[in-house]
């Protein structure tokens, strides 16, 4: 990660000025800053590189900032770094180093005492992250000055804070407002094209956002009214040797209630849960935000978090325990080496970083199809990890073409399903073949894997786990003793909109009041 950062950012403090131009000329002193922001002519003198004529033996101001510094204070630090002579490695380093601490921290924009610090680096790696729509896509010309912020804390004016240019490509902004429990606050950057028209875009490095009409919409902090999502830029998976970034939905009122711990879902296909703006996106997507966020104000479930874990271009691998016959080609058997991904290195980061509760009996995992699959891998590999496993139209017969064992298969090699007191969730649509028959591993994926998850539920009720019974539709969904649950969405097809349809029904068995 810091690597990366490093090698992006070589660009951000090369001084483009002219010979005879200082820094402090480009643009008008910031008076409306919580920090001070103006610029000392002496600080650059015309010509003179701003590495030119340091002295070695003085310790750099660039030095200090560091990961254990507070946010706040790194940002005086970064600034004073960039506004003084210092060798050009060094000012690398500090950006390098003020933005991987705060994303290890709450994340930008920077709030607290008083102010919120809006920052932008202009590189066309970040800008193409976040810029999901195709009149937001980053082009050569679309990030012309000024850049500017606007949102719901100035009326969505775009001409009430403009972010002063430290470096080539560095740009800040410090303005004196305090979000409160019931100000989300969403906002945009603004740029230039080329034809001087207003380009508006999310802002690359915010952490939280929302998704609306126009795509993703940056926010300050969340309130207490409704959820938001956050993002981690990037986590390595050290067998699979693989990084990917995390999208997470966080409810109500977790800025504003900073003691409170919450219960946590880990998802696979994480591109398809939230929004199709999402960068990998099937056409239509889970709209998980959104059953969360209604389910806990009806007071259906507790408050919790999901983790959205998105899949790649070895999906076929990292979801499946054994290999299998696909459209001609013997492919998967990744499954272990992704499982370890989740229960090694991103837990662990989740649970350190946000305000999990950590144990088994708050934990759970769910996916569809072959997110099915491994998730009911992951919960009978690690059980000590996770209490709660789900399955949505899972293909429980992969691995059977080439003879090797299915999940069904696996479990039924386990002597002790019982005595885990683990609780499964298990759903299907399609149906049983014409005849009413349902063969076991039977070639129904067209049928949406219906007849495989009756064989799933099956198995486990022969390790001696009860069936919930009844209809789903009540508040509670787990009686004593009862840890398994079964449902039918008659010919339903093998979609998004289905396990959208469907996704209130395991949330109430996992987080019950």
């Amino acid at each position: 990660m810091r690597t990366h950062l490093r090698l992006l950012l070589s660009i951000l403090v090369i001084s483009t000025l002219p010979t005879g131009l200082s820094r402090c000329s480009t643009q008008p002193p910031d008076t409306s800053v919580g920090v001070d922001s103006s610029c000392d002519e002496g600080d650059a003198q015309p010509g003179r590189d701003a590495g030119a004529g340091h002295d070695a033996g003085e310790t750099s101001r660039c030095r200090g900032v560091t990961l254990q510094a507070s946010d706040l204070d790194n940002y005086a630090t970064l600034l004073d770094c960039l506004r003084n002579p210092a060798p050009e490695a060094e000012r690398i380093e500090a950006v390098s180093t003020f933005i991987t601490a705060v994303e290890s921290h709450d994340g930008l924009p920077i709030v607290g005492q008083g102010q919120v610090v809006f920052v932008y680096v202009r590189s066309a790696d970040w800008d193409g992250l976040d810029d999901t729509t195709p009149g937001e896509a980053f082009e050569p010309g679309r990030r012309n000055l000024p850049i500017r912020v606007a949102g719901d804390f100035n009326s969505w004016n775009v001409e009430s804070w403009v972010l002063r240019q430290e470096a080539a490509n560095f740009f800040h902004v410090s303005v004196p407002i305090s979000p409160t429990s019931a100000t989300r606050w969403g906002y945009k950057l603004i740029a230039k094209d080329e034809a001087g028209n207003d380009v508006w875009f999310s802002d690359p490095l915010s952490r939280r956002f929302v998704f609306d009409a126009s795509g993703r919409l940056s926010i300050v902090r969340g309130d207490d009214d409704q959820g938001q999502l956050e993002w981690i830029r990037s986590v390595h998976a050290r067998r699979l040797n693989v990084d990917r970034s995390i999208t997470l939905y966080l409810p109500r009122g977790y800025d504003t209630n900073p003691s409170k711990r919450y219960p946590v879902l880990y998802m696979h296909d994480g591109n398809n849960l939230f929004d199709a703006h999402q960068p990998r996106s099937a056409s239509e997507s889970w709209e998980v935000d959104e059953t969360a966020n209604a389910e806990i104000e009806a007071g259906r479930v507790r408050e919790f978090i999901v983790v959205g874990i998105p899949n790649n271009d070895n999906r076929l691998g990292e979801y499946t325990p054994v290999a299998d016959e696909y459209e001609g080609s013997t492919v998967g058997g990744d499954g272990e080496l992704y499982a370890d991904f989740i229960v090694s290195d991103l837990k662990p980061l989740i649970d350190g970083r946000y305000r999990t509760l950590a144990g088994p009996e708050s934990t759970a995992v769910l996916g569809s199809s072959l997110g099915g699959v491994i998730s009911f891998f992951i919960g009978l590999e690690h059980p000590q990890t996770f209490k709660y496993i789900g399955g949505m139209s899972s293909t429980f017969d992969w691995g059977s073409a080439l003879g090797n064992p299915t999940l069904p298969d696996q479990y039924a090699e386990m002597p002790d399903l019982a005595s885990r007191r683990q609780v499964y969730y298990l759903d299907s649509g399609g149906g049983p073949e014409q005849d009413g028959t349902c063969p076991s591993d039977g070639p129904n994926d067209g049928r949406d894997n219906y007849c495989e998850t009756l064989e799933m539920k099956g198995t486990l009720e022969a390790a001696g786990i009860s069936t919930y019974p009844l209809d789903p539709n009540a508040d509670r969904l787990q009686p004593d003793d009862i840890d398994i649950y079964h449902w039918w969405q008659p010919n339903a097809p093998h979609s998004e909109a289905s396990w959208r349809a469907r996704m209130f029904r395991p949330l109430r068995l996992f987080f019950r009041p």
